[in-house]
């Protein structure tokens, strides 16, 4: 059923009239500056999505114009461009049946094998961004900015996208998604390189494979600072204290909560996303280096996924097994069998059944 569109602005109503064939059957806000409308296209009968933004009116018109330029399976892909005025501009799209990365991961449990393929797509979509002759930096990775199309991963909202400098290496810093923003882009010379990207994708990656990041940024500040913070009263000092108080936590590694990873979580795979979210020098310089470092870890991966009555073990040498929460019992069948409980093992909660489950099949 299409949407009510009378109470939209009036730069989104002009959008909509450039495409008479589109049926807008949702409306996104939640970007940072503009609207996306999703919907049918009754002419080619498929689903797809215009993106209505806002910028300075002598600002080229930079998102379509760098991602119509790349032609890759993991990068958006725009089919039509126009000017709405001079502050306004819009873009046509494919839409993605799953939405963005945050809501994907609210509704449904990743598997390991797929978190990691998701992954890899992910950084071979920001490959195409980084390499010649395109030189982009996205400096704004973040699951909203993500999207899922048949559990294929797209990178999308190119608003803080720019162009690395050959010179020194570098691009402005962006203020977008403080959250996500790497330690290099806080202090007196902030900016961001393509190993800027690679920390963001490393977020990104520590939540797919099930790590916990919270969007409401008190629950990362001391009780002191939160005191502090409700005796101000001017909206943009309470937002220049909050950033600050994310930065301590960023310059003192306490951000990322390691502990909220899922503890079937293989120790390599925990390694590689520590390095890829460490401070510059430490950390991945390209994605290439990231990539490579997860194809040495695809081919024995255990197939683990979540689901409301506990974790199962798919199809490891033949044997499939299910960890109960309920009762902290360990479940064991062959492929065309049923499960059956295997009182070998016994523990006070599932990650202690998991131990000696790790010990006695090998699991990494």
């Amino acid at each position: 059923m299409s949407i009510d569109t009378s109470q939209l602005p009036e730069e989104v109503i002009c959008a909509l009239k450039q495409y008479p064939d589109f049926e807008p059957l949702e409306c996104n806000t939640s970007g940072a500056n503009g609207y996306v409308l999703i919907g049918k296209h009754n002419i080619l009968g498929t689903n797809v999505a215009i993106k209505i933004y806002y910028h300075e009116a002598d600002e080229i018109d930079q998102e379509p114009t760098y991602i119509s330029k790349i032609t890759h399976d993991n990068v958006l892909r725009v089919h039509d461009a126009r000017k709405i005025d001079t502050n306004c501009s819009c873009f046509l799209t494919s839409a993605a049946n799953y939405g963005d990365l945050a809501k994907y991961l609210a509704d449904y449990n990743v598997s390991l094998p797929l978190a990691h393929a998701l992954l890899c797509q992910l950084l071979s979509g920001i490959s195409a961004l980084h390499g010649k002759p395109n030189l982009l930096v996205h400096r704004d990775l973040k699951p909203e900015n993500l999207l899922i199309h048949d559990d294929k991963i797209v990178i999308a909202d190119f608003g803080s996208v720019r162009r690395i400098n050959e010179t020194t290496q570098k691009a402005p810093a962006s203020r977008h998604s403080v959250l996500y923003r790497p330690l290099e882009a806080f202090g007196p010379e902030p900016f961001y390189n393509f190993s800027s990207d690679v920390y963001q994708a490393g977020l990104i990656g520590f939540l797919l494979f099930g790590g916990k990041l919270s969007n409401d940024l008190t629950t990362y500040m001391t009780r002191a600072e939160k005191s502090h913070l409700s005796t101000i009263s001017d909206v943009v000092e309470q937002s220049r204290f909050v950033d600050s108080c994310i930065y301590n936590r960023i310059r003192a590694k306490k951000l990322i909560n390691w502990d909220s990873l899922p503890f079937y979580i293989p120790g390599n795979i925990k390694k590689i996303l520590k390095t890829a979210t460490s401070t510059i020098g430490k950390r991945y310089t390209n994605v290439s280096d990231f990539l490579r470092e997860l194809s040495h870890v695809k081919y024995n991966m255990p197939d683990w996924i979540v689901n409301n009555e506990g974790y199962e073990l798919r199809n490891w040498n033949g044997a499939y097994y299910f960890i109960r929460s309920e009762d902290n019992t360990l479940l064991k069948k062959k492929k065309s069998k049923d499960y059956r409980v295997d009182n070998q093992f016994s523990g006070e909660s599932p990650s202690a059944i998991f131990e000696q489950l790790k010990a006695r099949i090998g699991l990494p």
